[in-house]
């Protein structure tokens, strides 16, 4: 025998708070790691000087959170994007978040769907082999009846 399907609740729905949790998270997230910062490198120190003018007159900043590398040959250091920059990579991250929870969902829903059908279609299968059974004792009592009154008792003279 197999264990009854049973499922409670509903599929999950869209909800617009959760999203925005969802997307304040990763905000969170994007402003305390290095994803809103660019890393400049270049081999020699001049190079390496030009562009971090350069970056900075483009509205980028240095970061006292990461180390500056000035290795010989291996010149690095991060710095933070401009605000509109990062505006826009949040607004990216914003859709990316929002079309990872609608995919979330509706794997949810597709689940509790096939859920629910296992378990509609388990209810109406027992209830099936109910009927079938109660066919088939109402047939074998109809026979024992008809055995019994062909037979009937046993006679025995004394």
């Amino acid at each position: 025998m197999t264990d009854n399907i049973t499922i409670k609740g509903t599929a999950p729905k869209f909800d617009d708070q959760v999203l925005k949790q969802l997307q304040q998270g990763y905000h969170h997230m994007y402003r305390n790691t290095d994803q809103r910062c660019t890393v400049v490198r270049d081999k020699l120190a001049y190079s390496f000087l030009a562009k971090v003018v350069e970056m900075s007159t483009e509205g980028y900043v240095l970061t006292p959170n990461y180390p500056i590398s000035t290795s010989p040959a291996d010149y690095s250091v991060f710095m933070v994007k401009p605000d509109h920059i990062q505006a826009a990579d949040l607004i990216a991250i914003d859709a990316k978040v929002k079309q990872e929870y609608i995919e979330k969902l509706e794997r949810e829903r597709e689940d509790f769907k096939l859920k629910l059908t296992a378990q509609l279609l388990q209810a109406a299968e027992l209830k099936e082999r109910k009927k079938e059974d109660d066919k088939r004792a109402k047939l074998l009592a109809d026979i024992e009846k008809e055995v019994n009154d062909v037979f009937g008792d046993l006679v025995i003279p004394e």
